[in-house]
């Protein structure tokens, strides 16, 4: 991606769009580049511009935005949803949108997206780069003649985007083009543990947790409902 990520915007509500371009113009390097209040509009847009990020609501006559997503699902475009129906966000999730907001929009909410969107593309940036090996308790990055080993005991938390997964240490962040789930098959199953659909924690780095999230370093991380009864067996 550029400098400037464009954007395009599909929802058949006025004040809704208008919402979120409000919030969009308060980014210099976001620039829209359309928006449009159904998706057979957009879709031919699209095809020819191809913008780095889509806003898309749902609820939309002719084409839903989750068949939108489906139909330009193989393009590099950052899809996120945003939505007054938190029923359709597993099937979002399963469609790899990047991220699934509900209205009415908050701008903090807006901008915790973005700022996640930005520092997904940073990383993605280098993680060609990488080709990710595990050898026993370390985890091998191959960054040219480089070679760079990482133990599993350093790594505080994993969490998924899409196709990579982001592994953050004390000190730094890496991002491989190895989904979490394959990344978990990989490492020590006794030291870590999935806390959700998109994080999974090292036990021993846990500092703290109730119903709601779990605690690592400065960071406090979401439960997701289907794992709550292993992370309730775990002492701290």
């Amino acid at each position: 991606m550029n400098n400037i990520l464009s954007c395009i915007i599909i929802d058949d509500s006025d004040l809704d769009r208008k919402a979120v371009e409000n919030e969009v113009f308060n980014y210099p390097d976001l620039k829209i580049i359309g928006s449009f209040d159904n998706c057979l509009e957009a879709l031919n847009f699209f095809s020819l511009n191809k913008p780095d990020i889509l806003f898309v609501d749902i609820d939309m006559p002719d084409i839903t935005g989750l068949e939108f997503i489906r139909t330009i699902n193989n393009t590099s475009t950052a899809n996120i949803i945003i939505s007054s129906h938190p029923e359709y966000a597993l099937e979002g999730f399963q469609l790899k949108v990047f991220d699934f907001i509900l209205k009415p929009l908050e701008t903090q909410r807006f901008n915790d997206t973005i700022k996640r969107l930005k520092d997904f593309n940073q990383l993605k940036n280098k993680a060609e780069a990488y080709d990710v090996l595990f050898d026993h308790e370390e985890v091998v990055f191959k960054d040219g003649l480089t070679t760079v080993k990482l133990n599993a005991g350093d790594i505080f938390y994993l969490e998924a985007f899409g196709d990579y997964t982001k592994i953050v240490t004390e000190k730094k962040v890496h991002l491989t083009l190895t989904t979490l789930s394959k990344f978990l098959d990989s490492l020590p199953t006794d030291k870590f543990v999935r806390i959700h659909r998109s994080y999974a924690v090292a036990k021993d780095k846990i500092t703290a947790k109730n119903a709601v999230f779990v605690g690592v370093g400065d960071m406090n991380l979401p439960i997701g409902k289907t794992y709550k009864s292993t992370l309730s067996r775990i002492r701290i």
